[in-house]
């Protein structure tokens, strides 16, 4: 048999061949999406492809799954430079400490000459040399000049400052150390006398770590960050230098140009099998400066409530003092401070005028059913006078006389046994784990609260009223020729100490206890 035989009985097996091989081909093509498997080897095996293309192919092998030894270099190389930035942020690992710096760096020369007015120290210092009232103007002045001074341009320079050192801080703090030791267990943490020898590793070990790492270092490679003003801050703050600006530089170049060509992210897409892996750089969301005014203006205005709250505090027991002689009485039973001790442990309400009821308590008891009774019986009721102007003094005592009757009732219905102390006494041990408890508790001490505000507002408008009355009553007596009262002569037999005398210290007294109410009124209705 010559070869043209050989050749002519192979043709029809040959052609056979091919045309199955053509079907297959057809075949395959048509139903291969119908293989998840399938496909997905198909676009392993291209991402293997791909990276082998790259630059860094030396740093990972995709048939066995390896990372190798290259890329441990890297890391070393990257951990090496910057070792003492790790070393600076270990030393100080508490966030407020670079934050203040960076926020004091970023002041103008004024501003850092303005900062010192806000402390609390110096403020209440001020007190010894100014009114509370223009120390409180000046403060408020200082405030608004400072504030000023942070322009459109300063603040786009303080952020940019704080969001390059976020991304500094969070690439520098990444774990490399830990990343290494799976690479060799001979690596020193901070000793770099002599490269270790890196082997090869299962790419797996460190599948987690590289997606860490991409996540850090694609952040330092932002064009809008300005590296040169935070390594002038570093200069000015720090007594040694950590990274030079050049070698930063250098790494920032390199992560670009990892970032550029996705190496690491095919690595992991290969690794994983997370096909559509991409790594995502969280935006900052930490602002720097609208953070840091607010915060100011909040805690000086905050010192300078706790200055008026103070002036007030020690006015009002400068007036209790000159009114009943001590601070220290109790006339109330129930509507107390010791009460509010109980509640705030709860984080309930708590009773709002405790203090100022107590006072207008012990001062209708002790002061307007005796003193003004006397005046009240010797003057409007035997004086001759008319009784259109007489009237409101008159009803204004009366009303007094009422009020005090009110609270005395208003104080037991909030004992132990009366209506609305007996639901407090109930429903107080449930607060704990029932809101509807803590809901009534607090709406019963709402309500009590604006009847005892409901008693110091009428409690001091008749007072007013009184003390309005009597001032005309005394300029009247001081006449040689009174136009009020006919018969002043006469009514002075009905005392035991002079006219004069006698209306002048109630109306100084009243004068005071309406200063007084008017100190609590006007401090809750600001608070």
């Amino acid at each position: 048999m010559n070869i043209e035989d050989i050749r002519s009985d192979n043709e029809p097996a040959k052609a056979k061949q091919e045309k199955q091989g053509y079907l297959q081909s057809i075949i395959e093509s048509l139903f291969k999406s119908s293989s998840p498997e399938a496909e997905k080897k198909r676009k392993l095996k291209a991402i293997a492809k791909a990276f082998s293309k790259t630059k860094f192919h030396n740093y990972y092998k995709p048939a066995t799954i390896e990372a190798l030894a290259p890329m441990a270099k890297l890391f070393y190389d990257i951990y090496k430079l910057i070792a003492p930035a790790q070393l600076m942020f270990k030393g100080n690992p508490n966030p407020a400490f670079f934050k203040n710096h960076i926020l004091n760096y970023s002041l103008t020369e004024k501003q850092v000459n303005l900062l010192e007015h806000f402390s609390e120290e110096k403020i209440l210092s001020m007190t010894r040399e100014m009114q509370v009232e223009n120390i409180v103007a000046q403060i408020e002045a200082d405030l608004e000049t400072f504030m000023s001074e942070f322009t459109a341009e300063n603040v786009a320079k303080a952020e940019n400052l704080y969001t390059a050192f976020n991304a500094f801080r969070d690439f520098v703090n990444f774990d490399y150390y830990k990343m290494l030791k799976k690479f060799t267990n001979r690596l020193v943490e901070f000793n770099f006398s002599a490269v270790p020898t890196f082997e090869k590793i299962n790419a797996e070990y460190i599948i987690e770590d590289l997606a860490d790492f991409c996540a850090v270092a694609y952040a330092i490679t932002d064009d809008s960050l300005l590296w040169n003003n935070l390594f002038d801050f570093f200069k000015e703050t720090q007594h040694s230098e950590t990274v030079s600006l050049g070698n930063w530089k250098r790494i920032v170049a390199r992560i670009r140009s990892i970032q550029a060509s996705e190496a690491f992210e095919m690595i992991i897409r290969h690794t994983s099998g997370k096909l559509n892996y991409k790594t995502k750089v969280e935006p900052a969301k930490d602002e720097l400066i609208e953070a840091y005014q607010e915060n100011l203006e909040t805690n000086t205005r905050k010192i300078l409530t706790k200055l008026t709250s103070m002036q007030r505090a020690s006015k009002a027991n400068q007036l209790c003092m000159q009114i009943f002689g001590n601070t220290g009485f109790k006339n109330l039973n129930n509507y107390t401070e010791p009460m509010n001790e109980i509640f705030s442990k709860k984080q309930l309400a708590t009773y709002a005028y405790a203090k100022p009821l107590n006072y207008l308590k012990t001062f209708l008891t002790d002061f307007v059913k005796k003193d003004v009774r006397i005046y009240y019986d010797v003057v409007v009721i035997r004086g001759a006078w008319d009784s259109g102007m007489s009237a409101p003094m008159s009803n204004a005592y009366q009303e007094l006389l009422q009020i005090c009757d009110q609270i005395t009732a208003f104080d037991e219905g909030l004992a132990e046994d009366g209506v609305y102390g007996t639901k407090i006494k109930n429903l107080l041990p449930k607060t704990a784990r029932d809101p509807g408890a803590e809901q009534i508790i607090n709406r019963v001490i709402t309500d009590s609260n604006d009847q005892a505000k409901g008693f110091l507002i009428s409690s001091t408008q008749n007072l007013i009223t009184i003390g309005k009355t009597m001032k005309q009553l005394i300029e009247d007596y001081m006449k040689q020729k009174p136009m009020i009262v006919q018969n002043w002569k006469e009514l002075e037999r009905f005392l035991d100490a002079p006219m004069k005398d006698f209306s002048v210290n109630i109306y100084k007294k009243i004068y005071m206890f309406v200063q007084l109410m008017q100190q609590y009124l006007n401090n809750n209705e600001e608070d």
